[in-house]
């Protein structure tokens, strides 16, 4: 079966995270150190709840100032949390580029109604208009589930076979793999477009 869809991720494969900048951020607006506040962030309540959309963004900023003591308003935290981004990951674009030469592009991301609303804006010369955006949260589940793969192909209408997955995290590689989806892990773009060229996909 011929593949049609690249599934990219989106965070450290397709845009660097700036965590530790945002944990700093937080931290000196609050009453807990890093590592708390990291364990906090985990917890149940937490960002990981955002990105399966079982809170809110309101209800994890009430969250954080019950438990790490978060003092600045809601409109400064929107602020903070929307400041998650370093640009680009280094050849990305050209990654892209040889990509949609032969493929049509969707893009997959552990995501939340913030982030959401700030990626396709911030990058926008990184995405075309038939593109596919495909955030956990609007779905009430996240990768590694496969409930979020199902999902994801429903919206590209593709069967797995008809889709390549690129992730820096190899529990979301193998999760698709164990679906049929031909996944691979994400270091860098060089090694990507080298590996795509090996197997015959580009």
């Amino acid at each position: 079966m011929t593949i049609t869809w690249f599934l990219f991720d989106l965070g450290n494969t397709v845009i660097r995270l700036a965590y530790e900048r945002v944990l700093e951020n937080i931290c000196r607006a609050s009453s807990v150190k890093r590592d708390e506040l990291v364990r906090i962030l985990e917890g149940a309540g937490g960002y990981r709840d955002m990105e399966r959309g079982a809170v809110t963004f309101w209800d994890f900023y009430d969250y954080l100032c019950a438990h790490a003591g978060y003092r600045d308003s809601i409109r400064e935290f929107h602020k903070l949390w929307s400041d998650f981004f370093d640009g680009p990951m280094p050849g990305i674009e050209d990654v892209l580029e040889r990509v949609r030469e032969k493929y049509r592009l969707a893009f997959l991301s552990n995501s939340n109604e913030v982030h959401a609303e700030v990626i396709p804006r911030q990058f926008a010369t990184l995405f075309e208009k038939g593109d596919r955006f495909i955030f956990s949260h609007r779905f009430r589940t996240a990768k590694p589930d496969p409930e979020m793969f199902h999902r994801a192909l429903e919206v590209i209408g593709a069967l797995p076979k008809q889709v390549v997955f690129i992730d820096d995290l190899m529990q979301n590689v193998n999760a698709a793999r164990n679906l049929g989806i031909h996944s691979i892990q994400f270091h860098d773009s060089l090694t990507l477009i080298e590996e795509l060229e090996r197997e015959g996909l580009l």
